[in-house]
């Protein structure tokens, strides 16, 4: 999923900002730094869904022969999801 930096931001300040005011954190660092990291985290979680992605869209294409009446899309998310299962991330 393509989403660009500023929307990534507008949602770390929403994310940290709803935190701070419901008060489920005690902030050890300033503002723009809980924005900044919240920010790399949604952004590294994108980078671990592209490589589970890459990678069941690989292993369903070395058994594409055997699958041949089945959807491609659905085949890939399957693998996708069981992918993410074993490696304890949420899609």
């Amino acid at each position: 999923m393509k989403i660009r930096p500023v929307e990534i931001e507008r949602v770390a300040a929403n994310i940290v900002a709803a935190a701070l005011k419901q008060g489920f954190v005690q902030a050890k660092a300033n503002e723009p730094k809980l924005r900044n990291r919240v920010a790399e985290l949604i952004v590294q979680n994108f980078q671990q869904e592209q490589q589970i992605e890459a990678e069941a869209e690989k292993l369903a294409a070395v058994h594409a022969r055997e699958m041949r009446d089945m959807d491609q899309r659905r085949v890939v998310q399957g693998i996708k999801e069981r992918l993410a299962k074993e490696r304890g991330f949420s899609l």
